[in-house]
C-alpha cells in the first residue's frame, strides 16, 4: 500500500464511530484467521482436517497433523514432491503442455534447462496418465469409434537392430506402400460434445482383441457406437452390450457420420506434425494429452491441477527414473 493510500485509509477509519471500529476490527480479524487456515490441506495419511503448522522442512511449510501425529509439508503426495521448482513453475509447465508448446519454448519462457522441462512434463504425462486411468473415460450417448495412424519413432536414440528398416528424417515417409508394420495404430473414441480417449495396442490394423482390449472400459451398454465398418467393433455388442452402427451402410448420412472423430484425429496429426513425431514409447502418455486437450471441458484445467499440485492421499511422485523406464510402450 502506497503512503497516499495509507492516509486516506487512516482518515476514514477516524470518522468511524467507536461501534463501527470494533465490527470493522473483528471483520478484519476473522478474514485473517481464515486467511491462515485456507491454506492448510487436509492430512494426507488419515485425511484429518486438523492441522497445524510445524516449522519448515527443506524450504517448504510443514504441517503436523493432530489426529495421527505424522508431519508432512506443502508438496507431499503432490507432482511436486522432491521438485526444485515452485508451484507456479509447474502450472506453467502444465498450461504450456496442454496447449502444445514445445519443451524448448517452455524451458526458454520458464528459464529453466532443457533436461529439466523434458522430465517435468513426462512427470505430468504421467500423472494424467493414472488420473485417467482412475477415473475411466466412459464414451454414452452417441460416440464414434475410429483409428488413426502414425509412423513409428524412435526419436532420441539409435535404430534397434531387430528394426527392418533404415533411419527415416524428419518428414519421411514408411519405406513401404499402404498400411503396414512402421504405422503404430491409435485406437480413439469421441462422445459427440463429450470426452475423447485415445490408446494404442498394436501395430497396423487392430484385430477384434484388440479393440476389444481398447473400448471395453471406455464404452457404455446404453451407447450408440458409430464405426466404419471394420469387423472387430461388432464384437463390442457382445461384451459391452452396445449398439454398433456401420456408418458406410445406412442411408441418413447426415446423423451417421465420422466427422466428430476425423477432426479428433486432425487435431491428433496437427501436434504430432508440430512435435515432430513422438517416440514410439511414450506415445500412450502424449495419447492421454490428446484426449484431454482436444475437448477441454469448463474448470477442467482447474481440476486437474487441484487434484496433481494439492496435497491428497493419492501419492503423484514420479521420479526421474520413472519418466525414462515406467510403462513405456513396446510393441
Amino acid at each position: 500500500m502506497t503512503t497516499d493510500n495509507r492516509l486516506k485509509l487512516t482518515h476514514l477509519i477516524k470518522k468511524l464511530t467507536d461501534e463501527s471500529v470494533e465490527q470493522l476490527l473483528e471483520t478484519a480479524s476473522k478474514l485473517f484467521a481464515a486467511s491462515t487456515t485456507a491454506h492448510r490441506p487436509d492430512c494426507p495419511y488419515c485425511q484429518s482436517g486438523s492441522i497445524v503448522k510445524n516449522g519448515h522442512k527443506c524450504g517448504k511449510q510443514e504441517y503436523r497433523c493432530k489426529e495421527c501425529r505424522k508431519t508432512f509439508v506443502s508438496t507431499t503426495n503432490t507432482l511436486m514432491s522432491n521438485s526444485h521448482q515452485p508451484s507456479e513453475t509447474w502450472e506453467e509447465l502444465i498450461q504450456d503442455t496442454i496447449s502444445g508448446e514445445s519443451i524448448s519454448y517452455s524451458a526458454k519462457r520458464l528459464s529453466i534447462s532443457h533436461d529439466c522441462a523434458f522430465h517435468m512434463r513426462h512427470k505430468f504425462l504421467m500423472s494424467l496418465e493414472d488420473v485417467q486411468t482412475e477415473y475411466t473415460v466412459k464414451l454414452g450417448g452417441v460416440s464414434e469409434l475410429d483409428e488413426t495412424f502414425v509412423l513409428d519413432s524412435y526419436k532420441g536414440k539409435k535404430l534397434p537392430e531387430n528394426v527392418n528398416r533404415k533411419p527415416r528424417k524428419h518428414g519421411e515417409s514408411a519405406q513401404k506402400a499402404g498400411l503396414s508394420k512402421e504405422y503404430v495404430c491409435i485406437c480413439t473414441g469421441i462422445e459427440r460434445k463429450g470426452a475423447a480417449m485415445a490408446l494404442t495396442v498394436n501395430r497396423a490394423k487392430p484385430s477384434s482383441q484388440e479393440l476389444q482390449d481398447v473400448f471395453s472400459e471406455h464404452v457404455s451398454c446404453d451407447t450408440l457406437a458409430l464405426c466404419d465398418g471394420l469387423r472387430g467393433y461388432a464384437t463390442l455388442e457382445k461384451t459391452t452390450g452396445c449398439s454398433v452402427k456401420n456408418v458406410l451402410t445406412e442411408q441418413n448420412h447426415s446423423f451417421f457420420n465420422l466427422n466428430t472423430v476425423n477432426s479428433f484425429h486432425s487435431f491428433i496429426k496437427r501436434r504430432y506434425a508440430f512435435y515432430r513425431g513422438v517416440a514410439t514409447k511414450y506415445l500412450n502418455r502424449y495419447n492421454a494429452l490428446f484426449g484431454f486437450a482436444f475437448r477441454q471441458i469448463d474448470g477442467a484445467f482447474t481440476r486437474l491441477k487441484s487434484l496433481l499440485l494439492n496435497v491428497s492421499i493419492v501419492d503423484r511422485f514420479y521420479s526421474i527414473r520413472n519418466t525414462v523406464s515406467s510403462g513405456l510402450l513396446a510393441l
